[in-house]
């Protein structure tokens, strides 16, 4: 029983770090930390999270649901890349409609600066998965750690620790190779600063 047990355990701490490490889920706890630091008011911080959380995370994954309903992809978790294309076109447009409206309704500028970060990773990978299934899990993460150091604190640098973690799970739970992890993290990096340089 123990053996079994122990065996089973780096699968576990495979799947928890994938799931924790969702390109769904950081973007939201980086939407958060960059709100707080960056609103006036706490009816901002309300507002501003909503409007992220509503066309970042919800919108997509009620699109991908209905995508799964009505038989155009397999499953939730779109593991072929032939799927992805009409998700993630989706949530490029979903994110850039919840852009505009935070400009519309005066979303501090760093807020606005944070978006249009992950609107420049989301084309740039989006453009690249019919050719290759580059991995989200660590070029979203990577891209949401650039937008931390840039408009939060820099000591969020850190946080790169984590990133060998995250492609060690996508690579035993077999999803990507160690090459899809690496370019994937790499990209975020020069995507993310060459984002902040152009418009900071």
């Amino acid at each position: 029983m123990y053996q079994k047990t122990f065996s089973a355990f780096p699968e576990w701490v495979a799947l928890g770090t994938s799931v924790a490490f969702s390109p769904f889920i950081v973007p939201i706890v980086t939407a958060v930390i960059v709100i707080q630091k960056h609103a006036m008011t706490s009816q901002d911080v309300l507002l501003w999270l909503g409007i992220v959380t509503l066309f970042v995370t919800i919108l997509p994954i009620l699109g991908i649901v209905l995508l799964v309903k009505f038989s155009k992809v397999g499953n939730l978790h779109l593991h072929a890349k032939e799927e992805r294309i009409i998700p993630l076109c989706f949530i490029v447009l979903s994110m850039i409609l919840g852009t505009v409206i935070l400009y519309k309704i005066g979303a501090a500028q760093k807020i606005i600066l944070a978006c249009i970060a992950f609107i420049a990773n989301s084309i740039v990978f989006s453009a690249i998965t019919p050719l290759w299934k580059i991995s989200f899990h660590t070029s979203v993460t990577t891209g949401c750690i650039m937008v931390l150091v840039f408009l939060v604190n820099t000591s969020f640098i850190w946080f790169f620790l984590l990133i060998p973690l995250i492609a060690w799970a996508r690579i035993y739970r077999e999803r990507h190779t160690f090459l899809q992890t690496v370019v994937g993290t790499l990209l975020a990096i020069i995507n993310t600063a060459l984002v902040f340089h152009f418009l900071q």
